[in-house]
């Protein structure tokens, strides 16, 4: 629903896997070997938009090499390091086409070695080795070492940004010119999922020493993936050429790729129709109907794979800004939003209310106790802050979106109807991350939360990611529960499966019962092309099994081809 969203491996956490959440190895010895799956803990199957001969996106016939491809993107990027920039969903389409992860999604949800060869824990998942393909070379020629690999690693724990989203590894060590081992004070299950994430991409040591020479400039990319950095013009394009030395034999199809960023879904839906660009993407389920039933395109959308833990659209409340620091006027705003409203005007008939970050079909689902419409009580809670402290006001932020102003419009009458003063803050898209990041608002309409395994969210709800307004935080909602800390550690560390499944469901009713977020529904990604771009929904893993396909906003382009 929104255009600011921060999802899949975006920003830090990755988005929703196929098939479910994922907890890595809960109860059994999980070694990510080769072809080897991790044990997965998914509560549903792949659906409608599993890859097969006939599915959008997905084509069985001979690639053929050559040709470009041009895809229109939601937005643009601030750069391309993974430990100091701001990664939304374009900034992993870009990773996905300069870079590697150390680990990647499973269609079947499992987590599966990518630049990794294995990925094998001790017996109490405090230790964790990492061997290494061998002959991976990145686009300067340099190799792929467990050195370079252990200098990633220090560049994100040193970043205030990315820090946190590895705070449960104490170190790492090289233990060979291919092997390395990560340390950790307590056992870390979910490892290998944090390392299909934002901070799993590895870049070239020349890169990382650019960074650090010229910390003030964006580096230029230097990776080990399909294609090679050729111009960014920001805000216009970013375009990379075939890899001719890529480690997996046969890869890429493409000569180039060109994304360009357009915001406004109405632009980038009429740009697709020109033939300006092969290939959009969107979070609006009005572009999925806008598209559904044309031969000449191919809809491939979020709600076509289960997921355990999929994209939520949500308001955000800052509990460290007055009113929204107090929970009786947190309740008040989210028992003054009918769900069902907002679902019929915006939600274009695919989604339905939420009472939580887990749908009806995960095994985390449980009643949170997230208050229900209830607009008198809603007045009633008001009229009595009022009493005691003043009028009520808040600025609602949002991007500069004809969708978005029509959702905001739509709770500011709301909120207005039971004593709430509601003034919407529109904003460029490119300056919302960071209002979040330092507390510069009040309320905010957002969406987020996707992952391969609900721990990957640890920084964003934890106790020890909250700081004060005008410093950076990772708990963007900054709400501070001691409880949801305790259930959140049980959830990585625990390898009973019940024990997991309780921790992350207590987590969900603490969130319901703080109410940082006012769920308004499940996002509605969607990826759509002509019928000229091919496989674009079909990614298969080094080792040739199905990878997940489209993951909440982001794809991968290794394996598209354009037909003549």
């Amino acid at each position: 629903m929104t255009d600011q969203g921060i999802s899949r491996r975006s920003f830090l956490a990755r988005g929703a896997a196929t098939g479910g959440v994922v907890a890595l190895g809960v109860g059994a010895g999980a070694a990510l070997a080769g072809c080897s799956s991790g044990s997965s803990s998914s509560s549903s199957t792949t659906a409608a938009g599993s890859a097969s001969s006939g599915s959008p996106g997905v084509s069985t016939a001979t690639p053929v090499k050559g040709g470009t491809a041009i895809v229109g993107i939601l937005a643009e990027v601030d750069g391309f390091l993974p430990a100091t920039n701001h990664w939304d969903a374009n900034g992993i389409i870009y990773a996905n086409t300069v870079y590697d992860p150390l680990a990647a999604v499973a269609r079947d949800g499992s987590i599966q070695p990518y630049l990794a060869e294995s990925i094998t824990p001790n017996a109490s998942y405090t230790q964790w080795t990492v061997t290494l393909r061998s002959g991976v070379t990145f686009h300067d020629g340099s190799p792929l070492t467990a050195q370079v690999v252990v200098n990633n690693f220090e560049a994100v724990r040193a970043s205030p940004l990315t820090g946190t989203a590895l705070n449960a590894v104490s170190s790492a060590q090289v233990t060979g010119p291919l092997s390395l081992v990560f340390n950790c004070p307590e056992p870390y299950i979910p490892l290998p999922a944090a390392l299909t994430t934002q901070v799993g991409y590895v870049v070239a040591q020349s890169m990382l020493d650019a960074a650090t020479a010229h910390p003030n400039a964006a580096p230029t990319p230097v990776g080990t993936g399909p294609f090679i950095y050729g111009v960014w013009e920001p805000n216009d394009h970013f375009t990379a050429t075939r890899n001719p030395n890529y480690w997996r034999s046969g890869y890429p199809y493409l000569d180039s790729i060109t994304y360009k960023p357009i915001p406004d879904t109405a632009q980038a839906e009429a740009t697709l129709r020109t033939g300006g660009v092969d290939l959009i993407i969107s979070r609006y389920a009005e572009t999925v109907n806008d598209f559904k039933g044309d031969a000449n395109y191919q809809v491939f959308d979020s709600l076509m794979v289960t997921t355990g833990e999929p994209d939520m659209d949500f308001i955000m409340l800052n509990g460290l800004s007055a009113p929204t620091d107090n929970l009786s006027v947190r309740q008040a705003l989210a028992m003054a939003i009918d769900q069902s409203v907002v679902q019929k005007l915006f939600g274009g008939g695919l989604t339905q209310p939420a009472n939580g970050v887990f749908p009806p079909t995960s095994k985390y689902y449980t009643d949170t106790g997230f208050p229900t419409y209830n607009p008198t009580e809603a007045s009633k809670l008001i009229a009595a802050y009022k009493a005691q402290h003043g009028p009520v006001s808040i600025a609602l932020t949002t991007i500069t979106s004809p969708i978005v102003a029509k959702v905001s419009q739509v709770v500011q009458q709301m909120w207005q109807e039971v004593g709430v003063t509601t003034t919407i803050k529109p904003i460029e898209e490119s300056e919302f991350i960071d209002l979040l990041v330092t507390g510069d608002y009040e309320a905010a309409i957002s969406e987020q939360f996707s992952g391969p395994d609900p721990s990957l969210n640890y920084v964003w709800w934890s106790t020890t990611t909250v700081a004060p307004n005008g410093q950076i935080s990772l708990n963007f909602a900054r709400n501070s529960d001691p409880q949801i800390e305790k259930a959140l550690l049980t959830g990585r560390s625990s390898g009973d499966p019940a024990t997991v499944v309780a921790a992350y469901q207590e987590v969900d009713k603490r969130l319901g019962a703080d109410i940082p977020y006012i769920w308004l529904g499940q996002t509605v990604w969607s990826a759509i092309g002509n019928q000229t771009i091919q496989n674009y929904a079909n990614p298969t893993l080094p080792d040739g099994t199905p990878q997940l396909q489209f993951d909440n906003g982001d794809f991968v382009p290794t394996q598209i081809w354009m037909k003549s």
